[in-house]
């Protein structure tokens, strides 16, 4: 059976035995969606996510830009053209790392299970450097002054973290537990300042509150780690900082609502399928074809968006080109695609219904053309997978 007409996983994901900031966002979300993009589909350890060539380059290009502000940020955000900065441009491995990233994405693009020619990715590793360093430049804002005291490496040292920071000032990619609960965290880095103990988490893009709520739950780990509760968070952009002061009280409201969550989202992914959140990310949830409750959600925001998702009911074949098929309002679709294309889909016959994810809508949306892109997934059962 192909994995356009599998109907659910075969193995279901198990809950995070240990949890981050990143994973209860990610759960609190959409426990479901969560669930199905880890869980085991046929030959698959996980959902085989669609690859889109413009979105796995920019995923290339951020991650490069991540790197590299941590790797200015450890360094004191130095200057263009300094010693300091060319060594952080080294830290990050950030002109090399472009042409191994192509090259590795390349080969994962040709093993994905959609059918049809295999996308390749349009940019070249030297094209998507010049575009990361384009976007460095408009966005970076240099603090001209070397950091006052160099971060040593913390993933790896002695447990003993509170010591190592009285004797080297300032840690970073510090990897801790909190001794009673089922959660950690890497921080960015650790320093003393004149007021007391900073937390600081390096940052691109915008800032956001989930930014404030990821370092107080660093903040939190340092205090369970080592008894000192720090006095400011802070977060690291491209142009600037954003701070916050830290009180014993926030932490303890902070490490209350994580011996909440985290049983009952621990429970939440118990459930086969876990609970969905439909809402506005239904529309581009890579796991939308196999969750009948983001589906209907999803459907309308897609035809708003003028992309081509639709449940459909197969109603006659109309020739080697094309069929005809119901929609979930009870319009007459005329569904059509080139013979190339033909062969890339699932069998279908009168009755059956089928998700189709990325078609084009042509004729005022009363003819639906298939490409080579588009997939289509054998529903047997439109509650599928609940």
């Amino acid at each position: 059976m192909s994995f356009y007409e599998l109907q659910g996983p075969t193995g279901w994901a198990a809950p995070p035995s240990m949890w981050s900031s990143t994973s209860l966002d990610d759960v609190e979300a959409c426990p479901r969606r969560w669930q199905l993009m880890r869980s085991r589909w046929g030959e698959f350890e996980g959902f085989p996510v669609r690859p889109h060539p413009a979105a796995i380059e920019g995923q290339i290009v951020h991650e490069a830009l991540d790197r590299l502000t941590r790797a200015c940020g450890q360094r004191g955000n130095p200057a263009f053209g300094s010693a300091e900065f060319s060594a952080a441009l080294n830290d990050a491995d950030f002109f090399p790392c472009f042409a191994r990233a192509v090259i590795e994405w390349q080969q994962r693009l040709t093993a994905h299970p959609r059918p049809g020619p295999a996308f390749r990715l349009r940019a070249s590793g030297e094209e998507l450097a010049n575009r990361a360093v384009r976007m460095f430049r408009e966005q970076y804002k240099p603090d001209d002054q070397v950091a006052s005291q160099a971060a040593e490496r913390a993933t790896d040292t002695p447990a003993d973290v509170k010591a190592l920071l009285k004797h080297k000032r300032a840690l970073s990619e510090v990897k801790l537990t909190h001794p009673k609960l089922p959660f950690l965290g890497i921080l960015d880095r650790v320093q003393h300042t004149g007021e007391g103990i900073e937390v600081v988490d390096f940052k691109t893009g915008k800032p956001s509150d989930k930014h404030r709520k990821q370092l107080l739950h660093y903040a939190l780990l340092w205090w369970r780690k080592t008894g000192d509760a720090p006095v400011r968070v802070s977060a690291q952009y491209l142009d600037g900082v954003e701070s916050w002061p830290v009180t014993r009280g926030a932490l303890e409201d902070v490490e209350a609502d994580l011996v909440k969550k985290l049983p009952m989202l621990t429970d939440a992914l118990g459930v086969h399928p876990a609970a969905a959140k439909p809402g506005t990310g239904c529309h581009t949830c890579a796991v939308r074809a196999r969750c009948a409750a983001g589906w209907a959600v999803g459907e309308e925001a897609a035809l708003v968006d003028g992309r081509g998702d639709a449940e459909l009911v197969v109603k006659a074949k109309a020739g080697d080109h094309g069929f005809l098929a119901r929609s979930r309002t009870g319009a007459e679709i005329a569904v059509v695609y080139e013979a190339p294309v033909a062969k890339l889909l699932p069998e279908h016959v009168e009755g059956q219904v089928l998700r189709v994810l990325d078609g084009v809508w042509k004729e005022k949306r009363t003819q639906l053309e298939l490409k080579a892109w588009t997939e289509v997934f054998v529903v047997r059962d439109v509650q599928c997978v609940g």
